[in-house]
């Protein structure tokens, strides 16, 4: 029998608003999705019109991910999240 302690996490999860939800999935997955070069130096937020805002600290790396990860960034957002919830990502220099 499970410990309360290792399903009340998740029945609570149950319990919370959706956009948190998502949003949470994101921030778990934002490893795999950025990958192990990128993770480190973006950071994710979903907005509830459903661009994946992509912020960086250089706007050299913001010009790169533009140019050359947009779309693979889409794709395995998209994978996590669903085609419904990631419709476009974008790319912001600073906070």
């Amino acid at each position: 029998m499970d410990d309360i302690r290792s399903i009340l996490p998740k029945v609570i999860r149950g319990f919370e608003d959706p956009e948190k939800q998502k949003r949470s999935l994101l921030v778990d997955s934002w490893p795999s999705i950025a990958g192990e070069k990128l993770k480190k130096q973006t950071r994710p937020q979903l907005s509830s019109k459903g661009i994946l805002y992509i912020h960086v600290n250089e706007a050299t790396l913001a010009y790169e991910i533009s140019q050359r990860y947009r779309s693979s960034f889409l794709k395995r957002a998209q994978a996590v999240l669903g085609e419904e919830t990631v419709k476009e990502v974008r790319v912001l220099v600073g906070k």
